[in-house]
């Protein structure tokens, strides 16, 4: 999935960048990760260019935090193991981004 595809996917949800970016900082507090590597974020383009960075640095120095995070975001174990190999940074990046959407988007839907 292309990034203007996960653009488009959260505007069709009319979730905003930044509601996907709180929902993510949120998610990683609760899985044991204090990071400030989101901070300078000032675009959706800028969140899903930076996501496969920080990916690749949780696997590779933090594998059991990294675990929690998939765990804590609720992604379908199925769906980890449809990423393929040669690409595991963008699969997550994709994977966690559609899940954050549909947490917010259902959040509002669902909080009267």
């Amino acid at each position: 999935m292309k990034n203007t595809d996960l653009i488009l996917a959260a505007d069709k949800h009319q979730v905003s960048w930044r509601e996907i970016l709180a929902q993510l900082k949120k998610d990683l507090v609760l899985s044991g990760i204090q990071t400030d590597f989101f901070d300078e974020i000032n675009s959706f383009k800028e969140l899903i260019d930076l996501m496969p960075v920080f990916i690749e640095e949780l696997l590779q120095y933090y594998p059991e935090l990294f675990s929690n995070l998939i765990y804590r975001i609720d992604i379908p174990e199925k769906q980890v193991e449809n990423i393929s190999p040669g690409n595991i940074q963008l699969g997550f990046t994709e994977l966690i981004i559609k899940r954050l959407i549909q947490k917010v988007y259902f959040r509002k839907k669902y909080s009267g």
